[in-house]
């Protein structure tokens, strides 16, 4: 059975296929067979990505796919040992169906309000459908270079009740510039935000391993 790993959000803008990339770059890193499951068929941003990925011959390789439903996506899933699904940027009916069938389920946010509010929204509209809370994670990512926003988005999320991922992924041209070649957000140029944002693939990690114990 295939680790699932759901990415989603209640708008764009927020990171979210920032995270799906990164989380699948990094198990494909430690030899897993890894499918995107892109369900944002309008855009497909990490579709095209790939595409880039695939013609600049980066390594590891990682397979996307979009899907038009859930069921479709984990049947493909079979042949592989993860599945991060990228849902569309705002939450929808397909929304619920991919926190419902996965492992873990993460809700990237910016730090402010505007980000927020609707990313704990989210959090409470799929605990209440039936949701598992305890899978349920928030990850903070567009973060700027303000310590004390930072500080002030933490203590917003720790207060929902819901888990705060460690590690932060901060606003920097590298990664945007990263992404245009096809790259996750560990393969920047730069050691430093690298090392940075695998705090966050960490604590991605680890949470993952928590829930597929507690479920499993």
């Amino acid at each position: 059975m295939s680790l699932v790993i759901g990415v989603v959000s209640q708008k764009g803008g927020v990171g979210k296929s920032t995270v799906a990339r990164l989380i699948a770059c990094n198990y494909a890193a430690s030899e897993w067979m890894v499918k995107i499951a892109d369900m944002d068929l309008a855009q497909g941003t990490c579709t095209s990505w790939n595409r880039r990925r695939l013609q600049n011959e980066i390594e590891p390789k990682v397979a996307v796919e979009q899907f038009l439903n859930v069921s479709d996506a984990l049947k493909t899933g079979e042949h592989y040992d993860l599945v991060v699904f990228d849902g569309a940027p705002h939450s929808t009916r397909k929304t619920l169906d991919i926190a419902q069938s996965s492992d873990l389920v993460i809700l990237p946010t910016g730090v402010s309000l505007d980000d927020l509010e609707p990313t704990i929204k989210l959090a409470h509209e799929l605990k209440k459908n039936g949701v598992d809370p305890a899978k349920i994670s928030i990850a903070l990512t567009r973060a700027g270079n303000s310590d004390v926003e930072l500080s002030e988005g933490m203590e917003y999320v720790k207060a929902s009740g819901y888990h705060l991922l460690d590690g932060v992924i901060h606003e920097k041209t590298a990664i945007r510039r990263s992404s245009d070649e096809g790259k996750c957000a560990t393969e920047t140029p730069f050691k430093t935000i690298n090392e940075k944002v695998d705090i966050l693939v960490q604590s991605i990690v680890n949470r993952a391993d928590v829930m597929v114990r507690k479920g499993r």
